[in-house]
């Protein structure tokens, strides 16, 4: 069965799509999992970097190969779509990543909280994020001691981003989190450019784009320990794609519910 993951945070701005869009193209790419991303939020920011930003690259890239595929599979959907997408037998992936809505504070967005296996919020140290980042964990939180007391699998984790070196803010955010005994990744993702740039066609890991990007070794290097320390929480199975010829396709591509 696939696991299910959310990126969710209850303050707009601080990265949750391009979390989705940094991992989802290196964990299929590199790692050989079979992915779909389903993009709920009202802005829609992955699958318009499909179509928008995308599209002209793919069109170029079947010029030289053929039969080039997207990395994963994008789907628009509603909150109300997503059980009946991931209740289809007939969807045989490893991973689905769901990007909701920027403020998690519906319950058509706690009802498909409690759908995942394990929902990321991404930490930001500004001082004014904190208190409503841990309010939000905290409500994560007693969603596992529910979901622990009938026996569900249900995880948490906050996950620093935007992350300056040096910055005193950045420890007291982990200070924080920590006293309260909160979850959170010991990986992380800095301030760089580069992921701003993160595509649905390209991983930042392929060095081509990674150079076009404007990331280094360091880009590289925090997008690896991120997905190895993901697949591990989760229990993903970490295989290599299968003789793909320029290290892209893994899947079929669509931007719209079958």
């Amino acid at each position: 069965m696939a696991r299910i993951i959310s990126f969710a945070t209850q303050k707009g701005g601080s990265g949750k799509s391009t979390l989705a869009l940094v991992l989802a193209a290196p964990l299929a790419t590199e790692y050989g999992l079979r992915i779909a991303v389903l993009d709920c939020d009202y802005q829609q920011s992955i699958v318009k970097t499909r179509e928008q930003v995308d599209a002209d690259n793919f069109e170029e890239l079947l010029k030289t190969v053929p039969d080039a595929r997207y990395p994963y599979d994008v789907f628009a959907l509603s909150l109300e779509q997503v059980f009946t997408f991931i209740d289809d037998p007939e969807k045989d992936y490893d991973l689905i990543i769901i990007d909701v809505p920027g403020r998690a504070d519906g319950d058509d967005v706690f009802n498909v909280l409690t759908a995942c296996d394990a929902v990321i919020v991404p930490l930001v140290s500004d001082y004014l994020d904190r208190a409503s980042t841990a309010e939000f964990m905290g409500i994560l939180e007693a969603i596992k001691k529910s979901a622990d007391t009938h026996g569900i699998d249900f995880q948490y984790f906050g996950l620093s981003t935007k992350r300056i070196a040096g910055r005193r803010e950045e420890k007291q955010m982990d200070d924080y989190i920590d006293n309260l005994g909160l979850s959170r990744f010991n990986s992380y993702l800095s301030n760089r450019v580069a992921y701003s740039r993160a595509s649905t066609l390209y991983s930042l890991l392929n060095p081509a784009w990674l150079r076009y990007a404007g990331g280094n070794k360091e880009t590289a290097d925090e997008i690896r320990r991120l997905c190895e320390e993901l697949i591990q929480r989760l229990g993903l199975p970490a295989r290599k794609p299968a003789g793909a010829p320029t290290s892209l396709s893994t899947s079929s591509t669509s931007t719209a519910a079958n």
